[in-house]
């Protein structure tokens, strides 16, 4: 065999009957910097698609976190304005009930009777503007009336929390 094998001695030549055949050290080097520099822009262009990918995915997330929180709004929103009229026709209701029981002890003192009639008509104002404006707007409203009336705001506080007891209480016994 005429051939000998001198890679070890090489690095990458074969030597044959016309002599050295392969890659010198140049070649190798300049083959190695044109596949470094192939990688280079190959990672570069990966990044930029997965920088690309991410700044989508973000968008899509928040486009979506977006329109969950109003979805969100909404139906509370909704849920307070159910609430707030159902709150209002209660109200309206112990109006009536207080104008009946007024009603009914005319005969036997009719100052005491004009006195809760006219506190039931206030209460019927009340329900009214209950039904009337917007939770913004009561609450608006409740924090002016805070401000200007603290202890009327903390007293008309416990007797709510008293009556709304008592009804509790009531409804569950029947």
């Amino acid at each position: 065999m005429n051939t000998l094998d001198t890679d070890n001695l090489s690095g990458s030549g074969i030597a044959n009957e016309n002599g050295w055949q392969g890659n010198t050290g140049a070649e190798r080097a300049g083959d190695s910097k044109e596949a470094l520099a192939k990688l280079k822009t190959s990672a570069a262009e990966t990044a930029g698609h997965l920088k690309d990918a991410a700044a989508s995915v973000s968008s899509d997330a928040k486009d979506y976190a977006g329109s969950m929180a109003s979805n969100a709004a909404g139906a509370f929103k909704d849920a307070v304005e159910s609430n707030k009229t159902a709150g209002a026709d209660a109200i309206a209701n112990i109006a009536h009930s207080v104008k009946d029981a007024a009603d009914g002890i005319e005969k036997q003192s009719p100052q005491v009777a004009s006195m809760v009639r006219n506190a039931a008509e206030g209460v019927e104002r009340i329900s009214t503007d209950i039904r009337d404006r917007n939770v913004g707007e009561l609450l608006d409203s409740v924090t002016k009336f805070a401000q200007r009336q603290p202890a009327a705001f903390f007293g008309v506080g416990i007797m709510a929390g008293v009556v709304l007891t008592r009804i509790m209480r009531s409804s569950d016994r029947s």
